[in-house]
């Protein structure tokens, strides 16, 4: 039974002649290990992005176990109210780079004289 279908599908280019069924098969096989290759990159990378947004996710968490943990008193130490905790685990606080006034300022050490309470 030849159809127009037929003819057209197994129509070749002037300029190439027809491949063996052996041709055939080996470039089949060839594009769907390609196929297949993809699909697995695509699957991996999936898994390594799932994987990152984990890790960071219990990293967060831990950040945020550590600073609850704390005292009111360290919490001032470093800057920080129990309200910014949050904010400062997703990295929205952002805080001055202290410069040292001259290039001997980096090298002395602060010595107090009156306890941090009476200052």
């Amino acid at each position: 039974m030849t159809t127009l279908r037929n003819k057209i599908a197994f129509a070749f280019p002037a300029n190439q002649t027809p491949m063996s069924v052996a041709e055939i098969e080996a470039q089949a096989r060839r594009l769907r290990a390609e196929a297949f290759a993809a699909v697995i990159f695509a699957g991996w990378t999936l898994l390594k992005g799932v994987g990152a947004r984990i890790k960071a996710y219990l990293e967060q968490q831990r950040a945020l176990d550590e600073l609850n943990a704390l005292d009111d008193q360290m919490l001032r130490d470093i800057g920080l109210s129990r309200s910014q905790i949050p904010a400062a685990v997703a990295g929205l606080i952002e805080r001055p780079v202290l410069t040292p006034v001259n290039e001997n300022a980096a090298n002395t050490k602060v010595v107090r004289l009156v306890p941090r309470e009476a200052a």
